[in-house]
C-alpha cells in the first residue's frame, strides 16, 4: 500500500478489522453499545442482560467490586476469540459506515464516515486536533485496559475535510454494493458496513485525506490514552499497531453531520430568580415569556434562532426568559482573561463568562467539577431536571456549527468543557482494533 503521510498532516492506514460472528451471538444489537463514558450503573445491567457477549462485559467492569477489571476483560476477550465469538478479517481494508438516525422534526438523514487506523501523535504535531477542554480525570483505568486487551473496541470520533469530494466519490462507489453488516440499534439508528480493498481505492482515501488535518470531535481522552499507550512502545513498534489508533472519520461537509447544543443546568442558584434576571440585564437584555407551558419540542430553538445576536433562554420554576446580548457590549472586551475574539464570541464562552460567572458571581469549572453544573443535550431532560427540582435553573443554546469548531481549534484554542455534541454517537463493538491481527507482519 502506498503511505502517503506527512509530518503535520493526518496519517491514516487499511487495518484488519475483527467483528462479532453473528452465527455465534445473533443480532449485533444485542452485543454493542454505547461508549463507556455515558453508560451508567443501572444502564451497564441493561446491557450486560442483553447479551452474554455484550461489549460492555470488556469495556466496563462487570460489578463494582472489580477494582481491576481490565485483568478480567483480558481473560474473557481471549476466552471469546479462542471460542470463535470473534472473526477477523484477512486482509487490511478500509470501512465505510453509515448510520442513519431521526433528528427531531426534520426527519430521518445519515452520515457517512471512513474508518481506519490513525497514527498516534502529540497535538504538538498539529495534524490532529482538539477542539474543547476535557475535565481531568483518572484515565488509567483505560490506560490499563488497552495495555491488557491490546486493543481499541470503539472508534474515536474524528472529522477531516473533503474540498474536492474524493473521499465522497469513493463512499458513493462504495455503498452502492450491498453491506457486509446492518441492523438497527434500540434507539432506531440503522447501522452499515461496507468494505473497501481494491488497493487503488484504500491508496486514493488514504492520500486524500493525508492532505488534511483532523479534528477529534469525540474521544479526545481514548486519543490520549492510545498516544501514551504507543510511548511505552519501542521505537521501532511506532509502525505496528500500538502506534495507531482506530477511528471513523467524517466528512466537514456531509450534511448528515449533527451537532446538538449542549444545555447547562445549575443545580443551586446563590440568590433569586428575579434578582438574577436583574442582574443579568446588566449584558443582556431579558424578556420574560411566562412558563414552559406552550413550548412544544423544539420550541427553544424557535426562540434562539430569531436574531444573530447571541442568546440564551434561561429555565427555572415557572419561569422562561429570553436572553439577547445588548447591542453594543462587545464580548472580546466585556470578557476578561485571554483568548481570541473567536474564542470570546462563542455562545457558550459568553454564557460560561457573562452569565455564570459576572452575572450569577459562580465558577463555571469549580461548578462541573463538583457536580453542581450539569450537561444535556436534550430539551426533555432539562425540563424533566427543573421539574424535580434536581437543578434550580437552566440555560438553553443554540448548536455550534462545524465552521466554528474548526476556527476554534485550528486557532490552537479549544472550546469550553461540553460544547458540543455530535449526534448519535458511535457504537462500541461494531468494529474492533484488535493488536494481534490488525496489520499484515
Amino acid at each position: 500500500m502506498v503511505y502517503y503521510g506527512r509530518l503535520n498532516l493526518a496519517e491514516i492506514r487499511a487495518f484488519k478489522g475483527t467483528f462479532y460472528d453473528t452465527g455465534v451471538v445473533g443480532d449485533l444489537s444485542t452485543v454493542t453499545s454505547p461508549p463507556y463514558d455515558v453508560i451508567n450503573a443501572r444502564r451497564r445491567k441493561e446491557l450486560q442482560a442483553k447479551s452474554p457477549y455484550n461489549v460492555v462485559r470488556l469495556i466496563l467492569p462487570q460489578d463494582e467490586s472489580d477494582r481491576e477489571f481490565w485483568n478480567t476483560s483480558r481473560e474473557l476477550f481471549r476466552e471469546w476469540k479462542s471460542g470463535g465469538v470473534f472473526k477477523a478479517d484477512q486482509a487490511p481494508a478500509l470501512y465505510v459506515y453509515r448510520q442513519t438516525f431521526e433528528i427531531p422534526k426534520h426527519g430521518r438523514t445519515y452520515r457517512t464516515g471512513i474508518t481506519a487506523a490513525l497514527r498516534c501523535k502529540n497535538f504538538s504535531h498539529g495534524d490532529v486536533l482538539p477542539h474543547e477542554k476535557t475535565f481531568p480525570k483518572v484515565s488509567e483505568e483505560r490506560l490499563n485496559l488497552l495495555r491488557s486487551c491490546r486493543a481499541n473496541f470503539s472508534q474515536i470520533f474524528t472529522v477531516f475535510r473533503d474540498p474536492q469530494g474524493e473521499v465522497l466519490q469513493c463512499i458513493e462507489k462504495t455503498v452502492a454494493e450491498p453491506a457486509f453488516v446492518e441492523f438497527s440499534d434500540e434507539e432506531g439508528v440503522m447501522h452499515q458496513l461496507w468494505r473497501i480493498e481494491e488497493s487503488d481505492a484504500t491508496d486514493m482515501v488514504v492520500k486524500a485525506i493525508s492532505k488534511q488535518k483532523l479534528i477529534i470531535a469525540d474521544g479526545h481522552h481514548r486519543y490520549e490514552t492510545a498516544f501514551n499507550f504507543s510511548l511505552e512502545g519501542q521505537q521501532a513498534e511506532a509502525d505496528q499497531p500500538r502506534g495507531y489508533v482506530s477511528t471513523t472519520l467524517f466528512r466537514s461537509e456531509d450534511p448528515g453531520l449533527v451537532i446538538l447544543p449542549v444545555h447547562r443546568l445549575i443545580r443551586r442558584l446563590p440568590l433569586s430568580v428575579e434578582e438574577a434576571l436583574a442582574r443579568l440585564e446588566r449584558f443582556f437584555d431579558v424578556r420574560e415569556m411566562g412558563d414552559v407551558v406552550g413550548f412544544g419540542e423544539g420550541g427553544f430553538q424557535e426562540k434562539l434562532a430569531g436574531s444573530e445576536r447571541p442568546g440564551f433562554i434561561m429555565i427555572a420554576p415557572r419561569t422562561v426568559a429570553l436572553l439577547r446580548l445588548r447591542e453594543g457590549v462587545d464580548p472580546d472586551k466585556a470578557i476578561k482573561g485571554s483568548g481570541s475574539a473567536a474564542w470570546k464570541g462563542q455562545d457558550v464562552a459568553i454564557l460560561h463568562a457573562l452569565v455564570i460567572e459576572e452575572s450569577l458571581g459562580m465558577d463555571a469549572d469549580r461548578l462541573a467539577e463538583e457536580g453542581d453544573l450539569y450537561f444535556s443535550p436534550w430539551e426533555r431532560e432539562v425540563l424533566t431536571r427543573i421539574e424535580r427540582g434536581e437543578a434550580e435553573a437552566a440555560f438553553m443554546l443554540r448548536p455550534v456549527r462545524i465552521d466554528e469548531v474548526w476556527r476554534i481549534a485550528e486557532g490552537g484554542e479549544r472550546m469550553p468543557h461540553k460544547s458540543t455534541y455530535f449526534h448519535p454517537k458511535l457504537p462500541s463493538g461494531l468494529i474492533i482494533y484488535d493488536h494481534e491481527n490488525a496489520f499484515d507482519a
